[in-house]
């Protein structure tokens, strides 16, 4: 799906020209409202779920090292790279890579198409957590043994919430009403929360991101007090080296933090780009926001293991097992645990911990939409350089983004709707956005230049952390470390796709992943990764053909320091005619 109607053909006209309205881009009311929904992007569901999980089945503690290393290597360089190159164009992505080498700007589509395909069944997943949250509300959880004739929480799960079907099983298309309904109160609250605008959404990050860390602390007071937490614990940060041998597990860390922090999404870029060009203080947010985001999953992380330690004792199995329970950790694991808080107290937690999830998806949402915002408002905005973007113009661009994006995600409502979110999530973030970095990392280190990226970074930097910005090996990291590093991990990735341990053979003999149709593998997996990629290559093809040049930029010592004013600044980086944003 690509976003307002663009083609490759369009990509390709747009490639090398520049376009500009005289409107002078929206700004961010503070720095704090950048920082909280730059970190209320990173930090998301996966923090609480997938980051202990793949420590539980990559041997605990050394998993943590592993992905460290990969967080300062590979993720970390990409997200500051793209936040000073959003702040030095004052552009989305498209004019942004426009300006950096044209013929490679297409890249930025496989990012729209990717971050809508994870958007309809993100907000669907989250509708599960709305469910579970109101439900909460009971004297006594309806997953309880007791409530629900002492079904599993896996039962309750698959049968109660969203009375699963497999492919094939009549009536697994049918809409269930529930699920339509809390997809819909979670895109209501979206479009809500993004109608206001940029400094509306920056208020209301500040309770979004920072609610949730106070939700997470009470549960991590209780969760140390359970028995059995220190032996979660324990494993959690007692790390098996022997799984630092292995090459999965790099592949594995490499790519939690990747998915994590999300760099080569367009978000960092789209977001800094509405900073003031005077502004100087972009890479200490950038350690803020990195910094919180590996806090709060390593924060977190005792928290889960405290409950995995004290679920582990109950049933009697190793805390290893049961940690790595991959997405049922939150509806089902989670859930059991919940039941067995003592003293009347499972409702209380229960709220905050899906309230928790709910808030901490949301905040991703939201950056979602507005990055795809970005892209809409600069591609109309190029086509009528003239027009001016309203709020009202600016509320319809939201409204049809999410009402798209809503109808498309009602797939996901009916029976075989997590099955298909399964094959969706496994092919489309995994492939789409490991191509993406893999394809900006070369973009940055050898079409445009690693130096001059380390100039634009010094360029964004204040005095006194010019000494601490080693050019040489930065310029080393772009271009050997990081493209390295996430080849390694895409060819990993494609070794298991096709002999891994996750292929079950399907109704047809063949061996796919989870066992599901090899239609649905083919449709809606890796069409879902062919098909932006394949955007990118028709338009890059094209642009070679055509003769499409990069347009002629100004050099880095003619940019003005930071420290300067913003109308010694206004022009600076800005060539003729090139698009500028307005407001998401």
């Amino acid at each position: 799906m690509a976003v307002a109607g663009a083609t490759p053909q369009d990509v390709s006209v747009e490639l090398g020209k520049q376009v500009s309205t005289a409107s002078e881009r929206p700004k961010w009311g503070s720095r704090g409202q950048f920082i909280m929904v730059l970190m209320g992007y990173a930090i998301g569901l996966g923090n609480i779920w997938r980051f202990p999980y793949m420590c539980g089945k990559y041997g605990g503690g050394a998993f943590m090292i592993a992905y460290l290393v990969s967080l300062f290597c590979i993720a970390a360089p990409l997200f500051v790279f793209e936040t000073v190159l959003g702040h030095k164009y004052q552009l989305g992505p498209v004019g942004t890579f426009t300006n950096m080498y044209a013929p490679w700007a297409g890249v930025a589509y496989v990012s729209i198409i990717m971050t809508c395909v994870i958007l309809t069944y993100y907000q669907a997943l989250l509708g599960w957590a709305v469910i579970y949250f109101v439900q909460s509300f009971a004297a006594k959880l309806p997953w309880h043994p007791d409530e629900c004739g002492g079904c599993t929480t896996g039962d309750y799960f698959g049968q109660t919430v969203l009375n699963a079907a497999s492919f094939g099983d009549e009536g697994g298309w049918d809409v269930q009403g529930k699920l339509f309904l809390a997809l819909m109160a979670v895109w209501f609250v979206t479009w809500l929360a993004l109608i206001g605008g940029k400094n509306v959404l920056g208020k209301i990050a500040y309770f979004t991101v920072l609610f949730p860390v106070f939700l997470l602390i009470i549960i991590f007071c209780k969760a140390v007090t359970l028995e059995g937490a220190g032996d979660g614990v324990a494993y959690y940060i007692t790390p098996d080296m022997s799984h630092l041998t292995k090459a999965n597990t790099w592949s594995a860390a490499a790519s939690q933090i990747l998915f994590s922090l999300s760099p080569a999404m367009g978000t960092a870029i789209a977001m800094s780009s509405y900073h003031e060009k005077s502004y100087d203080k972009l890479l200490q947010d950038n350690l803020v926001i990195i910094c919180c985001n590996t806090g709060f999953s390593l924060f977190g992380g005792f928290a889960v293991f405290s409950i995995v330690g004290y679920l582990a004792g109950q049933r009697g199995l190793p805390v290893e097992e049961v940690a790595s329970a991959g997405t049922g950790l939150a509806f089902e694991v989670f859930a059991e645990v919940l039941t067995l808080f003592p003293g009347g107290s499972s409702p209380f937690f229960s709220v905050c911990f899906f309230f928790m999830l709910l808030l901490l998806g949301l905040d991703s949402g939201f950056a979602f939409v507005e990055t795809l915002q970005t892209y809409v408002v600069d591609f109309i905005q190029h086509k009528n350089p003239e027009l001016v973007m309203t709020p009202k113009r600016n509320v319809m661009v939201v409204t049809g983004v999410c009402g798209v994006l809503f109808l498309i995600g009602m797939v996901y409502t009916t029976r075989v709707g997590s099955n298909l979110l399964d094959v969706a999530d496994h092919f489309c973030p995994t492939y789409c956005l490991l191509f993406v970095a893999l394809v900006e990392y070369v973009l940055i280190a050898w079409k445009y230049g690693a130096e001059k990226m380390v100039e634009d970074i010094q360029n964004c930097a204040p005095p006194q952390w010019q000494q601490y910005i080693y050019g040489k090996a930065m310029a080393f990291q772009m271009k050997f470390i990081g493209p390295i590093g996430i080849s390694f991990i895409l060819v990993m990735a494609l070794i298991d796709e096709f002999d891994g341990d996750s292929l079950v053979a399907n109704d047809s003999g063949w061996r796919t992943y989870g066992g599901y149709p090899t239609g649905v593998i083919i449709c809606l997996g890796w069409g879902s990764v062919v098909l932006p990629v394949s955007f990118f290559l028709c338009s890059a093809i094209k642009a070679y053909a055509t003769g499409v040049t990069t347009p002629e930029q100004p050099s880095a010592s003619d940019d003005v320091k930071p420290t300067q004013t913003v109308s010694t600044r206004a022009g600076d980086n800005t060539p003729p005619n090139e698009p500028s944003g307005s407001e998401p």
